[in-house]
């Protein structure tokens, strides 16, 4: 059998070649092994696809990028490589050809031309090709896949909690797997509740971080206080607060020079090392200030960082404070 798996989200092929490998069993470290599609040769995948299984019914190759570093190649005229065409080619024409003893997976991080040989000749085949795309959070596919992947898990899910997953932590899916086995862990036999997540996943504790930050951005002191007591409420301590603002701002200060040098949202996403979704938020919210104006705030963060630590002034009084004057820069 051979499949095909392209497109950008890493975690649903990784589950489907997890189950591959799990049917291999006890005989999985021999009869499994994943190559690297960077440098491969022909020889070298010819070796692996061909070799017996050991005491098995099946051997498994996983061979990563493989088709993606052949689409890239490019001769030094920008045409298309020869040599990878003919790569190509011979993958194709191997094929069929294939022992039918091993499974090959070709499992590629982007998406791959709908004209690419070896494409075709794996449809031809009766083989599996599936494009894996991240779901959009915009357009409310990020929710029903976080309630579809708690029903495949058995993992019962509260009112609204499905989109407080998706809109607290964004499109990662594997981020999104672990947290919720950590939330069905500690609700046990009842689902899991809006209060649950609040308590538990700290990417609802720096999207409030981020909600204040924004009301903070469009002078909504109101609104500010009201998310601070919350976090409050919900036992953050203030020098976590204050370490979280300080981190948010540090962010918008780094956006806002990387975006001034016209940099795009992958590029900065890729300086800050952060993920594109955290970092779109970024963006929008470093346009509410200019360069002086975060400079200032950064320095009055760390004034009553000093204030707070060397006892100069009451905690909470210092930050409620700060959330005015941040409200009222210009």
């Amino acid at each position: 059998m051979i499949y095909l798996f392209h497109g950008e989200e890493e975690f649903g092929k990784g589950e489907r070649i997890a189950a591959l490998k799990a049917r291999l069993g006890d005989l999985a470290e021999m009869n499994a092994v994943t190559l690297s599609g960077r440098g491969l040769t022909q020889e070298a995948l010819l070796h692996h696809c061909d070799v017996p299984p050991f005491l098995g019914d099946f051997r498994l190759v996983v061979v990563e990028d493989l088709l993606t570093r052949l689409e890239k190649s490019k001769g030094p005229d920008g045409k298309p490589n020869e040599s990878a065409k003919a790569f190509l080619s011979w993958l194709a024409d191997y094929l069929p050809r294939m022992p039918e003893t091993t499974t090959l997976v070709l499992s590629e991080s982007k998406k791959i031309s709908a004209r690419n040989p070896v494409l075709k000749g794996i449809q031809k085949l009766g083989g599996e090709v599936r494009l894996f795309e991240t779901p959009k959070l915009r357009r409310g596919e990020l929710a029903r896949w976080v309630a579809q992947h708690a029903k495949k898990k058995g993992v019962r899910l509260g009112p609204g909690v499905a989109e407080s997953l998706a809109n607290f932590i964004g499109p990662n899916l594997r981020i999104i797997d672990s947290e919720m086995e950590k939330l069905a862990l500690y609700a046990g036999d009842r689902p899991i509740s809006q209060a649950d997540v609040k308590r538990l996943c700290p990417y609802a504790k720096e999207a409030s971080i981020f909600d204040m930050v924004d009301a903070l951005g469009h002078r909504r002191t109101p609104a500010a206080f009201r998310l601070l007591a919350q976090m409050r409420n919900q036992g953050a301590h203030p020098l976590y607060l204050l370490t979280m603002i300080v981190r948010q701002y540090r962010i918008l200060i780094q956006v806002k020079d990387y975006m001034s040098q016209g940099l795009g949202l992958n590029e900065i996403a890729s300086a800050l090392k952060l993920h594109p979704y955290p970092t779109e938020k970024a963006m929008r919210q470093a346009r509410n200030y200019t360069p002086n104006q975060l400079e200032r705030i950064y320095d009055r963060l760390l004034e009553t960082d000093v204030s707070i630590k060397t006892g100069q002034m009451e905690a909470n009084l210092a930050l409620d404070m700060l959330v005015v004057e941040l409200a009222r820069v210009q």
